[in-house]
């Protein structure tokens, strides 16, 4: 046995030619640094990832962080160059007890100094100058490494541009402290410990075996340990939980040096990044965006420990991460971290969240590339968040650079880009700011522009105009705007003949309802009926009631299933379904304000009691109409009609089994259009009409057609892809 490891492969060394002055006061010569590096550092120096390893780990990222490690992920050699140092006092290739002391050529064992964590920093600092390197995109590291990276962000405000911090802390917590303190005994107590001076064939073993085993109980979780091993016992009746503390213990005792594991444990216990005072005033100088990840189930470093750090950090927030593996988390599941590493690695860095930002002048563009600046209000709703995730998205290439968030109590602009795969978390962290200020920033900003609304608010959609008519492209599925007063939607339809709009998700969310009606009156056709059924809410409860449940049962469905409000009667008057027809008539050449179409709702309950109960002087009422109409082999639609010599209504009717309404189940929305040339054969248009993720597509779609027209050509590329996705959807 020795104390004397193997090094990982491809180790690089290099030596400082002066000494390392220690926080001690101490000075270290030939302070040699072994580290390892993937990829090709850039012309500029600032392509840099740079890793900060763990108590007993090495420089080989590529094997413990597997799951981090190449092509598209957060250590990507192809675009970045990443750097891991093995900490000083370790025994991987870098200056530790197990190394020649220059006065003795002997193992410094015991002459070793004690070491702080800012004495790893430090030491890694000089490496990185030695490098070149003048920038450092993401400094990332868990347990001791979080604290690593706590010491780089202070002492390199300017280099360090981000940092992530994986379940740590800024300090030892006491009971990592007393844990970590008793392993350390372990290791003294040990006769063959020696003081520190033991051979390198004759390491204590057996104390830094029990020590690695105190370690690994505080690095797995409770619930792992019970599931794995329970209270199951091997044949010669030793439990087999114990096997494997004995199995993890041996394991370290050959890799491993005791007096390295001593020095590091107890610069850990020493570290306080808050000493003599509190956390938050002590981290106020961090002014990095940083990520801090808590893992739920961790037994070392608690999530309220971090919860607390995140908040404490000017720029922080907090990434809550389930795991079944307690602290070795952010190992075992790395794969799944991995996308939340990368995700916050692309974001720019944050420039301001503030409730009004600086202007900028009108007449610049978005940037060299003819980016289009885009604005995202709603940004946490569903169809909001679910549009974030397709713009995230490998398959979406579309030349938009996200500048700003907003939802009813929060607002986030940053100039630089958000990425969207992470714009949702950062939206919900921060704290003030408004929807109104990101518009007002947009009006005063670089063009092209683009808003995306995916609200149902009156006040954002009343913006939309004033938006159009500034150069300020506008997307949204909010119904509000098009199917207002027909003044104001004759200034809409005239802006947005100027600037490009789109609303096609306003009607039949994914489903090419608009674009039909548009096609057909550019064609020089003329419709002469519309006949459809235009709410998934109420055709789920039509359809359900027809086979035979109760009212009350298939409206409580709609609410669990988010088909309506949780107090559906705004669904049950039809509003909804007038506001469609609205637009959908506009699109035809019909002028029309939605006052003039005729409404019956569905139900009217009683306002004076809760729906539940307002319902149950309607059901056998209901049960009985649905009845007749089967016995006549019809079936009840909510219709919404129009024909010149008709007008246009909203109503409940019923229809023979033939007629193309009839054939709709569920949320299916039905559109059937006659006109003059398609006579007499009728289009009918049918599928999916509600739902977040068709609904958010149809958003993408319009937004596909407003960037060709914002910037031209560049945008064609993307469209035949995009279609196709979009077909899925539909």
């Amino acid at each position: 046995m020795t104390s004397t490891p193997p090094l990982p492969p491809a180790l690089q060394t290099w030596t400082p030619a002066a000494p390392l002055r220690l926080a001690s006061g101490a000075m270290l010569s030939a302070a040699t640094v072994g580290f390892q590096t993937w990829g090709e550092l850039n012309a500029a120096g600032d392509n840099v990832i740079w890793v900060c390893h763990a108590l007993t780990a090495s420089s080989d990222v590529a094997s413990w962080w597997a799951g981090t490690f190449g092509p598209g992920r957060t250590l990507d050699p192809s675009r970045h160059y990443i750097v891991c140092a093995n900490v000083l006092g370790s025994c991987y290739g870098s200056a530790g007890p197990t190394s020649p002391d220059p006065q003795t050529g002997q193992r410094y064992a015991a002459a070793f100094p004690e070491l702080s964590v800012s004495d790893l920093v430090e030491h890694q600092r000089l490496l990185a100058n030695h490098l070149g390197i003048r920038r450092i995109q993401l400094v990332v590291g868990a347990s001791m490494g979080g604290f690593q990276v706590l010491e780089w962000a202070r002492l390199e405000p300017v280099r360090v541009r981000r940092i992530a911090l994986i379940a740590t802390s800024w300090r030892q917590p006491p009971q990592a402290l007393a844990q970590a303190r008793l392993q350390c005994e372990f290791i003294r107590r040990d006769p063959k410990f020696r003081g520190g001076d033991y051979p390198a064939d004759d390491p204590p073993a057996e104390g830094l075996a029990l020590a690695r085993q105190l370690g690994h109980l505080t690095y797995r979780s409770a619930a792992e340990l019970d599931q794995r091993f329970g209270r199951e016992r091997r044949a010669d009746g030793h439990f087999q939980v114990l096997s494997y503390l004995d199995h993890q213990g041996e394991k370290l005792v050959r890799r491993f040096d005791a007096l390295s594991y001593l020095r590091l444990t107890e610069a850990m216990n020493r570290f306080d990044f808050a000493a003599d005072t509190t956390p938050e005033a002590a981290l106020a100088s961090i002014q990095q965006p940083a990520l801090v990840v808590s893992l739920d189930s961790d037994q070392l470093y608690y999530p309220a420990e971090q919860e607390r750090l995140a908040r404490a950090l000017p720029q922080g927030r907090l990434l809550g991460f389930t795991t079944a593996y307690g602290h070795d988390g952010f190992l075992v599941d790395a794969e799944r971290l991995d996308p939340l590493l990368a995700a916050f690695r692309d974001e720019p860095v944050l420039e301001s969240v503030v409730a009004s930002w600086p202007k900028a002048g009108r007449s610049k563009r978005a940037d060299d590339q003819g980016e289009i600046a885009l604005a995202v209000i709603g940004a946490t709703g569903r169809v909001g968040a679910d549009l974030l995730q397709l713009l995230a998205s490998a398959q979406v290439d579309l030349p938009l650079r996200l500048v700003a968030v907003a939802n009813s109590r929060a607002a986030v602009w940053q100039a630089e880009g958000l990425p969207p795969g992470l714009a949702g978390e950062r939206l919900r962290a921060q704290h003030g700011g408004h929807a109104d200020a990101v518009i007002d920033q947009l009006l005063d900003g670089p063009r092209p522009a683009l808003l995306v609304d995916c609200t149902a608010s009156a006040q954002i959609a009343a913006r939309a105009v004033e938006l159009l008519e500034a150069g300020v492209a506008v997307v949204t599925p909010n119904k509000i705007a098009p199917s207002g007063s027909l003044s104001d939607y004759t200034r809409l339809r005239q802006a947005a003949s100027a600037t490009p709009a789109g609303w096609s998700a306003t009607v039949g969310a994914g489903l090419p309802i608009l674009s039909t009606i548009r096609r057909l009156r550019a064609a020089g056709d003329r419709l002469l009926s519309i006949d459809a059924g235009l709410s998934g809410t109420l055709g789920h409860v039509l359809t359900r009631t027809q086979e035979g449940a109760s009212l009350h049962q298939a409206l409580t469905e709609a609410v669990q299933q988010g088909l309506a409000e949780p107090d559906p009667r705004a669904d049950l008057c039809g509003a909804d379904v007038r506001r469609k027809l609205a637009i959908m008539l506009r699109e035809a050449g019909v002028a029309i304000e939605p006052e003039n179409i005729g409404l019956a709702p569905l139900l009217a309950l009683n306002g004076q009691l809760p729906w539940q109960q307002a319902l149950a002087e309607h059901e056998d009422t209901w049960a009985a109409q649905m009845q007749a109409a089967a016995n006549a082999s019809e079936r009840w639609v909510y219709r919404a009609h129009w024909s010149p010599a008709d007008g246009a209504s909203v109503a409940l009717v019923r229809l023979p089994q033939s007629d193309p309404l009839a054939a709709a189940r569920g949320t299916e929305n039905r559109v059937v259009l006659r006109s003059v040339f398609q006579e007499p054969t009728p289009i009918v248009i049918s599928g999916s009409g509600a739902g977040v993720r068709v609904t958010a597509a149809a958003v993408l779609a319009d937004l596909q057609a407003c960037c060709e027209r914002l910037i031209g050509g560049r945008a064609d590329r993307q469209l035949q892809g995009l279609q196709a996705r979009n077909r899925r959807f539909a």
